[in-house]
This record gives C-alpha cells, sequence and structure tokens, in this order.
C-alpha cells in the first residue's frame, strides 16, 4: 500500500531514512546467488555517502518473480517463463500468448477472473479443447541477504535482512501455485523453495502478499490491456478515480467512510438507547431504596424464623439418632444370634466329624468281611467242582444201579405175562381142538393176502426210502443261501438306486436353487434368516460357499477345492454367542441334521487379511485363495482361519506337484515354505509323513457339488449308473422270484416225502403186526398139540437175565458201600466252608444293620448341620442387612449432622418432631408473607441484595456509558485528524505525482502538468511543447487533441511518475505502447529503460506486440520473443 510507510533501502535519501537510521533491518539486501546482477557504475549518490552506506553492490527486493509456469491455461498448452530480477520485456504476435502470461500472474496471485477481463468464471480460463484442470504457478524471491559498502570499508559486507516471508518455512523461493478445475473450483497451493507444500489457505497467500506489498488488483502495479485502454478513452473523472486505485487512496477513503458511518451511527442510536437505560436503572435503584428503608422493622421476624429453621435442622439430627439407635439395638441382637449359629454350627459339625469317622471304620470293616467272603466264596465254589469231579463214578454207578433194578423189573413183569400167555394159550388150545377144521381154511386165506399186503407196503417203503432226506436239505440249504444273498443284492440295489435318485434329484433343484447343494432344509432356514434379521446384531452372512466362487480356468479343480472347504463351504458366519443360539433354534425348529449349516462366530472387519502367508514364488498362483473370486472380506477372511486357503495347493499333475513343492531328498524331504498340503484336480492329497511323501486317494467325493459351475456331466453319469442299476435291480428281483419257487417246491417235495415214509412206515408195520396176529392164531397140522416151548425157553433166557443182573447189582451195591476218603474229605472241607459262609453272613447281616444305623445317623446329623448352616448364613446375612442398615443409618445421621453444622451449631433443646417445628415456620412465614406482600414479596435480605444489585449495575452501566461516549468521541476526533492527514496525504502524492510527470515529459521536449482538482473528484493533464514562440495558449488540455503516440506517451509518464508513489517489488504494462509511432515508441523505451534502472531493486515486466530493436539487452534489460501462434502446444519462447 502507498499509505504504508515506505521500506528504507540503502538508495534513500537523508530525510526518508529519518525515522529509521538506526533500524538495520530496514536496509534490504540483495541475495549472493543473483544471476541477475546489476552494473557497479551505476551504484551510490551523494546523498548515501554523507550516511556512511553505499548503494547495494546487487540484489533485488523481495517479492520479484522469478518464474511464471502455465499449463493447461488459455492458449499454453506448457510454458515456462523466467523472468530478470530488473527490466523484462515480453514480445510477441498477436495470439501468441502475451496477456496470458499477464493474467496467469495475476490469477495466480488471488485476482479474480472477472478483474483480468478474460473471463465471466475462472473455469474458461481453461485452455479449450482440455477435459482435465490447469495450472498456474509464480516463483516469488524470498531472500532476505544483500551487499553494502558502508564508509571505511574496502569490500562488500552480506548482512541478514528481514523482508523476507517466513524464510524458516518457505527458504529463498516462494512458490505459488492456483490449480483450476473444470467445476469453476480451485485451490491455492503455498510451496518451499524445494516444491514441498507449506499451506493451501488462502489466508497464508494474502499474509504473504501484504507482507511482500504485492498488490496485484493496483492499476498502476499491473495495468493490463483493458485499464489501459480504459486510461486513453476516459474522461477527467476517470483518470482521478486511476489516481485514487493507484495510490491506495481510495482504498483509505472508503474505510474512512466506514468508519465515519459507523461511528454515526453509534452517536445517533446506540448512544441514544443506553443513555434511556440508564435512566430507567436510575429509577430503579432510587426505588430499591426506598424500598428498603422501609422494610427494616420486619427484621425481628427473620430472627425468630431463623431460629426456629435452626431447631428444625437439629430436629431431623436428633430423630435420625433416635433411628440408629434402635437399628444398632437390633444390630447386637443379630450379633448375638449369629454367635449362637456359630456355636450351633461348631457343634454340629463336630457331631457330623464323629459320625463320619465311624461310618469310615465300619465300612473299612465291612470291606474287610466282603473280601472275606468273596475269598470263602471262591474256595467253596473250587470244592464243589472238585467233589463233582469226584462223585462223578458214584453217580455213573448209581445210574447203572438204577438200569439194573428197571431191568430186573422188567423181567419179572415179562415172566408174568409169559405165565399168562401161556394159561391163555392153553385155554385158545383146548377152543382151537373144537373148530380146528372150519378155521384153517380162512386163516390159510388170510395169512395169505397178509402176506401179500406186507410185501407190498414193504416194496413201497424201500421205494420211498431209496431217495435219501440228505439230497433234500442240502438243495434246500442251497437254494436258501442262494436266496439270502440275492435278497441282500437286492436290498443294496434298491438302497443304490434310491441313492442315485435323491442325488439326481438335488442337482436337477440345484439348477433352480443352488441352496439345495448345502442341504434339503438349508433353503427354509434362509428364508427364516430373512425374516428375522432384525432380531440379529448383524446379519448372518452364509452359506459361505454361496459367497465364494472358483474362476473359470480353474473348473478342473473344483473337487480338491471343495474338500479343501469341506467344513466351512456351508458354514454361517455370526458376530457373537446371542446371533448363534438364535440360528441354532432355527435349525431345531427345521429339525436339522446337526451337520449341515454349522456356525462360525467371527468379527466383521471390511476388510480382507492383507498379511497373508503365501508360498514364495509361483507356488502363490497354486494356492486355493489365488483359485477362488471371494468378493466379500469377511468370508474370505473365515476361509483363510477356517480352512486356511493360503497354505494349500492343487497341481494339475502329481509329476509336476512333486517336483515344484517337494524339498530334500527321499527320507528327508518336506515342503516349500508355507506350504501345509498339495491336491490333486481328482481330490487325491499329497502330504509328508516322517521325510517321505504319502499319498492319499480320494475314495469319496467325486464331483464337485457347489463350485462347479456346470453339473451336465455329473448329471448324465448320474442318469446312466442309475439306469444299469435299475437294470440290475429288475435281474435280482427275477432271481429271488425263482430261488423263492424253487425254495417253496423243494420244502413242498420235502413234507411230501417225509409224510409218504411215515404212512409207508405205518402201513408195513399195521401190515406185520396183522400178519403176526394171524400166524398167531394160525397152526398147521403139525401144531395141533399144545405147544409152549418157545415160551418156557424165553422164561427160562429172563430167568438167566434175573439172575445175571441180581448178580451185577450186588456187585454194584458192594462198590457202593465202599468210602472215598478223598471225596470225604473235600465234603467235610466243604461242610467247614459252608458253617464258616454262615458264620460270615451272620456277622455280614449285622455289621450291615450296624452300618445302615450309622448311615443313618450321619445323614441325620449332616442334615442338622446343613440346617445350622443355613441359620448360621440368615444369621450372617441378617447381620450384614443390619450393619449396612447402620452404616447407611450412620452416613445419614452423619450427612444430617454435617448439613445442619453447615447451617449453624447445634442446638440441644430441640426435643420436639421436626414436624412441630416445620409447622411453627409454615406460621412464621405466612405471617412474614403478609408483611412481604407491602415490598413485593421481598424480605429484607432480599430487599438489600436488590437494592446492591440495582446499585451495581447502574453505576457499571454509568462507567460503561460514560466510557463509551469517550471513546466514540475519540474515534470521530481520530477520525477527523487522519481524514485531514489523508487530504494532506492526497494532496503531498499529487505535487508529488505532478513532479514527477513534467519530468518525464520534459525528456520528449513537451512540458506537462496534473491539474487534481479535488472537490471535483477530477484530474486534467495538460501538455504544451517546449518549442520556441509556444505560449499558454498552446497547451492542450484535451488528450483527444494529441496523436495517439503522444497519447501513449502521456499515459506511460503518467503511470511512471504514479510508480513513484508506490511500494511494490515489482510492476507491469501490458501493450502500453499498441498506439505510438515508431519514433514515439522508441522514446518511451528508452524512457521506461533508464527510469527502470534506476530503480535497480525492484523489477519491471513491459508486454509489447511491437518491435523491440531499439532496446539493448544487457545486464539488467531481458527481451523473451514468444513464438507465433501457429500451433497450440508447448510454445518455446526465444532471447533477443
Amino acid at each position: 500500500m502507498a499509505t504504508k510507510a515506505r521500506k528504507r533501502y540503502a538508495t534513500d535519501a537523508p530525510s526518508q531514512a529519518a525515522n529509521g537510521a538506526e533500524d538495520d533491518e530496514d536496509i534490504v539486501r540483495p541475495s549472493e546467488d543473483d544471476d541477475d546482477g546489476v552494473d557497479d557504475a551505476a551504484d551510490g549518490d551523494e546523498n548515501d555517502d554523507r550516511n556512511g552506506i553505499a548503494t547495494v553492490a546487487g540484489g533485488s527486493e523481495m517479492g520479484i518473480i522469478e518464474e511464471i509456469y502455465c499449463e493447461n491455461f488459455m492458449c499454453h498448452r506448457r510454458m515456462c517463463v523466467r523472468l530478470c530480477r530488473n527490466i523484462n520485456f515480453i514480445t510477441g504476435e498477436n495470439g501468441s500468448g502475451k496477456s496470458a502470461i499477464i493474467a496467469a500472474l495475476q490469477i495466480c496471485l488471488g485476482a479474480s477472473a472477472r478483474s483480468t477481463h478474460r473471463g465471466k468464471s475462472i473455469k474458461n480460463l481453461i485452455r479449450h479443447g482440455h477435459d482435465g484442470n490447469a495450472i498456474v504457478r509464480i516463483t516469488l524471491l524470498n531472500d532476505g541477504r544483500f551487499l553494502f559498502l558502508a564508509t571505511g570499508m574496502s569490500k562488500p559486507h552480506v548482512a541478514n535482512g528481514t523482508d523476507a516471508f517466513r524464510p524458516e518455512q518457505y527458504g529463498k523461493h516462494i512458490m505459488v501455485e492456483r490449480v483450476i478445475r473444470r467445476d469453476g473450483s480451485a485451490e491455492y497451493r503455498l510451496k518451499d523453495e524445494h516444491g514441498k507444500l507449506v499451506s493451501k489457505l488462502k489466508a497464508d497467500l494474502e499474509a504473504m502478499l501484504d507482507h511482500l506489498n504485492i498488490q496485484i488488483e493496483n492499476p498502476c502495479a499491473v495495468l493490463d490491456q483493458e485499464n489501459a485502454k480504459l486510461f486513453l478513452k476516459g474522461d477527467p473523472s476517470d483518470k482521478y478515480k486511476f489516481f485514487l486505485q493507484s495510490t491506495d487512496l481510495y482504498k483509505m477513503r472508503a474505510t474512512f467512510a466506514k468508519v465515519e458511518d459507523e461511528t454515526r451511527m453509534r452517536q445517533e442510536s446506540t448512544l441514544v438507547h443506553e443513555e434511556k437505560k440508564l435512566k430507567v436503572l436510575f429509577k430503579a435503584k432510587e426505588e430499591a431504596d426506598r424500598l428498603y428503608e422501609e422494610a427494616k422493622s420486619i427484621g425481628h421476624l427473620k430472627e425468630e424464623l431463623g431460629s426456629l429453621k435452626q431447631s428444625l435442622a437439629w430436629s431431623f439430627v436428633h430423630a435420625q439418632e433416635l433411628t440408629l439407635h434402635d437399628m444398632q439395638a437390633q444390630l447386637d441382637q443379630s450379633l448375638h444370634m449369629q454367635q449362637v449359629s456359630r456355636e450351633k454350627v461348631d457343634r454340629r459339625q463336630q457331631m457330623v466329624d464323629a459320625r463320619t469317622a465311624e461310618q469310615t471304620d465300619k465300612n473299612n470293616a465291612l470291606q474287610a468281611l466282603d473280601a472275606e467272603k468273596d475269598a470263602l466264596q471262591r474256595q467253596q465254589q473250587t470244592l464243589q467242582q472238585e467233589i463233582r469231579e469226584l462223585r462223578l463214578p458214584v453217580q455213573k454207578k448209581h445210574a447203572e444201579k438204577s438200569n439194573l433194578e428197571h431191568q430186573i423189573r422188567s423181567s419179572h413183569a415179562r415172566i408174568k405175562r409169559i405165565e399168562h400167555e401161556k394159561a391163555t394159550k392153553q385155554a385158545k388150545y383146548q377152543q382151537y381142538l373144537r373148530s380146528l377144521e372150519s378155521q384153517q381154511a380162512k386163516q390159510a386165506e388170510a395169512i395169505q393176502a397178509a402176506q401179500e399186503a406186507l410185501q407190498a407196503a414193504q416194496a413201497r417203503y424201500r421205494a420211498i426210502e431209496a431217495k435219501p432226506m440228505e439230497e433234500f436239505s442240502a438243495a434246500l440249504d442251497d437254494i436258501e443261501a442262494q436266496h439270502d444273498a440275492c435278497n441282500q443284492q437286492k436290498r443294496d440295489a434298491t438302497s443304490e438306486v434310491d441313492r442315485l435318485t435323491t442325488r439326481l434329484r438335488a442337482l436337477e433343484s440345484l439348477s433352480q436353487n443352488k441352496l439345495v447343494a448345502f442341504g434339503n432344509r438349508v433353503p427354509q432356514l434362509q428364508q427364516l434368516i430373512q425374516s428375522n434379521l432384525r432380531k440379529f446384531t448383524a446379519p448372518p452372512i452364509g452359506p459361505l460357499g454361496m459367497y465364494a466362487n472358483l474362476r473359470p480356468e480353474f473348473q478342473d479343480y473344483a473337487v480338491a477345492v471343495e474338500l479343501v472347504l469341506k467344513n466351512v463351504i456351508g458354514s454361517y458366519l455370526v458376530v457373537n454367542g446371542k446371533d448363534k443360539a438364535l440360528l441354532d433354534s432355527f435349525k431345531r425348529q427345521l429339525q436339522m441334521p446337526g451337520n449341515q449349516a454349522p456356525i462360525v462366530i467371527a468379527p466383521r472387519r471390511g476388510r480382507k487379511y492383507d498379511n497373508l502367508r503365501l508360498p514364495e514364488g509361483r507356488l502363490g498362483a497354486h494356492s486355493v485363495v489365488s483359485l477362488l473370486d471371494v468378493e466379500d472380506a469377511d468370508v474370505f477372511n473365515a476361509l483363510v482361519d477356517v480352512a486356511s486357503i493360503e497354505g494349500k495347493l492343487v497341481y494339475p499333475t502329481r509329476q509336476e506337484a512333486e517336483r515344484e513343492t517337494m524339498e530334500g531328498d527321499p527320507g528327508r524331504q518336506r515342503f516349500a515354505r508355507f506350504v501345509s498340503e498339495v491336491y490333486l484336480p481328482n481330490g487325491d492329497k499329497l502330504n509328508v509323513r516322517n521325510g517321505n511323501v504319502a499319498y492319499i486317494a480320494n475314495k469319496g467325493q467325486r464331483h464337485a457339488r457347489i463350485l462347479s459351475q456346470d453339473s451336465s456331466a455329473e448329471i448324465g453319469e448320474l442318469q446312466h449308473r442309475l439306469g444299469r442299476q435299475k437294470e440290475q435291480l429288475q435281474h435280482l428281483v427275477r432271481d429271488e422270484q425263482r430261488l423263492r419257487a424253487q425254495r417253496e417246491g423243494l420244502r413242498k417235495q420235502q413234507h411230501q416225502h417225509t409224510t409218504e415214509l411215515d404212512a409207508a412206515s405205518r402201513n408195513v408195520h399195521r401190515a406185520q403186526t396183522e400178519l403176526s396176529a394171524l400166524q398167531r392164531q394160525t397152526t398147521d397140522p403139525s401144531e395141533s398139540t399144545l405147544d409152549t416151548a418157545l415160551l418156557d425157553e424165553e422164561l427160562a433166557d429172563l430167568t438167566t437175565e434175573i439172575q445175571q443182573a441180581q448178580a451185577a447189582l450186588g456187585r454194584l451195591e458192594a462198590d457202593l458201600t465202599e468210602t472215598n476218603p478223598e471225596l470225604q474229605a473235600k465234603e467235610q472241607a466243604l461242610a467247614a466252608v459252608h458253617e464258616d459262609g454262615q458264620r460270615l453272613d451272620a456277622r455280614l447281616r449285622e455289621l450291615q444293620q450296624s452300618v445302615t444305623t450309622a448311615m443313618a445317623q450321619l445323614s441325620s446329623a449332616t442334615a442338622k448341620l446343613l440346617r445350622a448352616k443355613n441359620e448360621a448364613k440368615e444369621a450372617a446375612c441378617a447381620v450384614a442387612a443390619r450393619e449396612a442398615e447402620v452404616a447407611e443409618q450412620q452416613a445419614i445421621v452423619a450427612t444430617t449432622t454435617t448439613k445442619a453444622t453447615a447451617f449453624c451449631p447445634r442446638v440441644e433443646a430441640c426435643t420436639e418432631p421436626p414436624a412441630f417445628y416445620s409447622q411453627q415456620i409454615k406460621d412464621m412465614q405466612v405471617r412474614m408473607e403478609r408483611e412481604k406482600q407491602r415490598f413485593d414479596n421481598m424480605d429484607l435480605d432480599d430487599l438489600l441484595v436488590d437494592k446492591e444489585d440495582k446499585c451495581v449495575k447502574y453505576v457499571k452501566k454509568n462507567a460503561e456509558f460514560t466510557k463509551f461516549s469517550e471513546n466514540v468521541a475519540t474515534v470521530a476526533t481520530m477520525l477527523a485528524t487522519r481524514k485531514r492527514k489523508w487530504e494532506n496525504l492526497r494532496i503531498e502524492i499529487a505535487n508529488r505525482t505532478s513532479i514527477g510527470f513534467n519530468k518525464f515529459m520534459q525528456a520528449k521536449n513537451f512540458a506537462g502538468k496534473l491539474k487534481f482538482l479535488h472537490d471535483e473528484q477530477r484530474l486534467d493533464i495538460n501538455v504544451m511543447a517546449n518549442e520556441a514562440g509556444k505560449t499558454k495558449q498552446s497547451m492542450v488540455s484535451d488528450m483527444k487533441q494529441l496523436s495517439g503516440g503522444e497519447r501513449s506517451y502521456t499515459q506511460v509518464a503518467l503511470l511512471m511518475a504514479l510508480g513513484e508513489c508506490i511500494e511494490s517489488p515489482f510492476r507491469v504494462m501490458d501493450e502500453f505502447d499498441v498506439f505510438m509511432d515508431s519514433i514515439n515508441r522508441t522514446h518511451t523505451l528508452q524512457l521506461l529503460v533508464e527510469t527502470s534502472k534506476q530503480a535497480s531493486r525492484k523489477q519491471f515486466i513491459f508486454v509489447t506486440p511491437n518491435d523491440l530493436s531499439s532496446v539493448k539487452e544487457d545486464a539488467m534489460v531481458k527481451i523473451q520473443k514468444l513464438n507465433p501462434p501457429r500451433d497450440r502446444l508447448t510454445g518455446p519462447m526465444s532471447q533477443s
């Protein structure tokens, strides 16, 4: 700003540096590493010599522009302009992008798009045809060092200045970058000398611009084309406004006007309003004083009320102390009962211990008797076995004796029958003799017929008997064995058909509902979950196989991958035990088997594991985790945690698997690092056991049920197997029916054979019986006499047999009468053992009775002990409850006492209950209320507080009003003073500008004068040629009367004059010479170069499309020419 105190440089005059001669930091020192120095011949003047300080040997003011960079900005795709620190000329044809560089400078340093006169919105400055962002970047000097020569010094010295902006953050250079986006937004970026981002805040950019005194919107500092045209075409009022804006007087005046309006508003409204408030407060204070004086008469009532309140407070304490005393008495009684209960428990415990010891002793004795009884029983069993073995011969002899006795009885019975038969024969013989002739013929015929019948029956029997029964049995056993085997095969075939049919239906249903592959009830479970989602803490995830897809190129590995995921592929994920219990209830509701839909509890992380222990190198591509495509992060983590899919690999062949995953020699082999198992596509598995490779064949699952995308092959195979199985089942059914028919036929044949054989046997026996009867009845002529020889012979044989049997019986009885000493010893030992056992049984019964009695006594004692312990526990609980109540009551008493003590000292004479004092207080308060109604329901203390409060408010408000009035008056006085100073400064700046303007006009042999009409806000420019014969009548006051070149030169002269009155590190002028002819342009360029060299610490940037051949480039002057606009690419620059 022009109104700020100018920085004092080494070239300033003594009058300019009088206020800061003692402060070395005001001297700006140039950078040591400046590339563009100035000529030493231009150093110093006589004022510098008098002050002992020489002109700066080299350096520039902080804030000059070192580089301008554009990317996709206006017509430039990418351009970088590096500027000299003093005088820079940028030239080029129209459309080459000269003004775009000035616009980039303005936009980067905070100007709006409208102020550049290049568009209404900043997004319009992005290069046409580019869809991305535009970037502009300015690099500013921030090096605070300079060289100076003091009196008496032979060499320049380096000193540090303070003009640099935050050098500890930005260093020697500040990069200001602005990113312009297509959506119209933009972003500032302040970077240090290394390009590192320091800030994105516009406030930091404004602080830097203010510190370095960069005025980007000051038309004198940056004069673009539009402002130049406005200056040339504007009227005197526009020029005066330009003057005010260039010197910042316009902004100062606006600030003063704003302050003046605010001050006037405070005087006219705020002060009046506050004065009214002050009067109201004064009246309230007076009224409070009056009420307080009248209310002093009710002070004694308040004292009595205070005494009653003190008694009430301590009456609460007295009541609580009485309650505490009663509770303490109850606690003492409970403690006594607790002690009695403990003593009772001790007695019961001693009794239980005694009963337990007695029970233990008796149990030990009973166990000893049981062991002794077991030994006796084993001994008794041994003796009984030995006795049985010794008695076996005797028992055989007894059996033989019984047989002989039976034989003797049978023989005696037969003898009696023979004698009866002999008598019968004799009777029949007598009868026979009487009917012998008539019966012989009939008997002969009957015997003949009987013999023929017997022969026929015998022939029939031999014919039937010729076929042995063993053949029937063997054939029947063979047929039954074949039938049973056929039945078993039919049952197996039926089960296989049912299994294949179920699997086929499942696969066919799988094409419509993939959930069926996880179990028949899983779809219903999924429906239950969806309808009850609100009951879960987080929605269950599952089955996990629904979230895992095998990549298309690895479909051949589906069986192996399903075997790896066998235990987790059908699982559900929940987040806690509550959700697991709810899901278990759904499974029980659907009666699902336990192996279906297992549940895994795992937290929800929301992101996949990123530290998997995958095998190294090419092995990782064969890991199951690489074969699967799992989108859900929680499912992926569960598969890693439960199935360890990162360490299980699948290879197409066994040879390749062993070659790539095995390490070491045979007998010492091992898997590669992070490899746990290796599978083949058919499900076979490789493992390492004790250094050797183990090959485990897959004998179960042959097809992928879940991960396979196409199940048509398995469906076709199942249909083929089902057809073959049904055909085999039909064959087995036919074979079973045939074998069953054969078995029934054989059984019928066997039964028929047995029946016929029995019938034939009965017929033979009947024929024999009839024949024998007829033969006995028949006698031939030789038997006409009675013949009993056979009976006598048989009788003699029977008599002999009886005699022999009796002799044998006598021998047996003799043998039986003999004793066996060993048997007798064994029997005696057995009797002794039996007697010992009986005695032991008696002792056992007695001891068991004793043990039972002791057990009953122990149970009774234990029950009594438990009751005593329960009573003791109840007593302890009662004591604890009483103690808690006493402690609580003590706390209440302490709290009540503390409150009462805080309220007033202890009052002893308060034996009445609190209700008594409360009633008295209410009565007193009613009485006081009647008195208070006279004073707006306030007591004396309230009135005193109200009086003091209103007095304080009045005093405070009066002080605030007085201070505020003084501040407003002070501000008004200071504003008037500053306005006078501003007017004096305006006059001073106008005079200096007019002098400078005349100086610059004289360089072209003109006399110029600036006529400032401050009251009318006009600036008139008067120009007259310095030629002989020219008078004041030849003075030109209307700029339109001048030629275009003269008018442009006048503009430049005025700008240079105004420039001497402002402080800015750089000045920019765009197309200042477009209306000049070559002569005026040459003079103007010479004036600009000379004037700029005099201000060697400032930077000047002149943009012109015209020829610069008259300007000579040196160490302080740099000319840059832009290429013609034949394309829109990089746009390189050339230097003349």
